[in-house]
């Protein structure tokens, strides 16, 4: 007899997939140009957060003419509060979130 006969264990499998995605979100229109639009850079207090958007400000404002970068800062990793959302969408056309590390 094999060992392959021999064998009666049951073996676990375990399967590394992903649960399928919630319903997906539908991203706002995409501005023709960012030139003199205002573009708020939210950071979500992780490392280098400040350090990636300082590079992409001075990206933008040499790339775009009269854009105003306008950068915000959560509270946490976690979700942006409903004012800091109202400010944003109040003073912005476009919006960064980055995260860091």
């Amino acid at each position: 007899m094999s060992e392959m006969t021999k064998a009666k264990e049951k073996i676990l499998v375990y399967e590394p997939v992903a649960e399928a995605p919630g319903a997906s979100a539908v991203m706002a229109a995409r501005p023709e140009s960012l030139s003199g639009k205002s573009v708020g850079l939210i950071n979500n207090t992780k490392d280098f957060t400040d350090e990636i958007f300082d590079v992409m400000g001075a990206a933008l404002e040499e790339q775009f003419p009269g854009v105003r970068v306008v950068r915000y800062r959560k509270e946490s990793v976690s979700g942006a509060s409903p004012a800091l959302m109202e400010q944003v969408e109040g003073e912005c056309d476009a919006v960064v979130s980055a995260l860091g590390d």
